[in-house]
This record gives C-alpha cells, structure tokens and sequence, in this order.
C-alpha cells in the first residue's frame, strides 16, 4: 500500500469510529427521551448514517486499488479506538481484558502486515 493508501485506510478507520461515537450517543438520548421521536436523537441517528455512507463511499474507492485482505487489516483499529473515545466520552470502563485485546489486535496487526 502507498502512503495515500494507508491514510485512506486510516480515514475510514476515523470516520467509522465517529459514526459509532453517534449511534452510541443516539442511543443515549432514546433512552433519556423514551421515545425514538425524539428530535434529538433522530438527527443524531441521521448523521451517524450519513457518516457511515461517507465512509463507504471512501472504502469503495480505496478498495478499486489496494486488495480487500491488505486494507481490511485497518479496520481492526476500529475495535481499539472506538472504546479508547467511549472511555473519554461516554465514561465507560476499560477492563484490564481490554487492554490484553487490544495488544493482541497490535500484535496481530503487526505480523499480518510485516508477514502476510
């Protein structure tokens, strides 16, 4: 992968975090309104879909010039920086397990990409 490549790759790890970071706050204000009516929550739902689409729309793109089992390995970042940010932002705990996970998703990463 060329180096525009990998930054694709990274900014559809971004945006799919963010679009999780959403749905997550989405669902946060359902529960606060009780209802799915909730103007709030609805716009929030909206953006996070939107968010989505973009990112697919990019993955689409990225995926015409790198092959699917080199620019998938990336995606796995997502499962570190989407509870990394929950941390931060909604307060939700990082067990000692987690931490293991995501070193082994490091260390997988790491020989999948120098060995695969």
């Amino acid at each position: 992968m060329t180096s525009i490549q990998i930054v694709w790759a990274l900014a559809c790890v971004f945006i799919i975090s963010s679009g999780q970071l959403l749905f997550k706050k989405a669902g946060i204000e359902i529960q606060a309104a009780g209802t799915w009516y909730s103007t709030r929550a609805l716009v929030l739902l909206f953006c996070a879909l939107a968010i989505y689409g973009f990112a697919t729309l990019l993955w689409i793109n990225l995926l015409r010039f790198v092959s699917l089992n080199k620019a998938y390995l990336f995606m796995a970042l997502c499962f570190i920086l989407v509870p990394i940010a929950s941390h931060f932002i909604f307060r939700e705990a990082i067990t000692r397990g987690y931490v293991i996970g995501t070193a082994l998703i490091i260390v997988g990463l790491v020989v999948a990409t120098r060995f695969g």
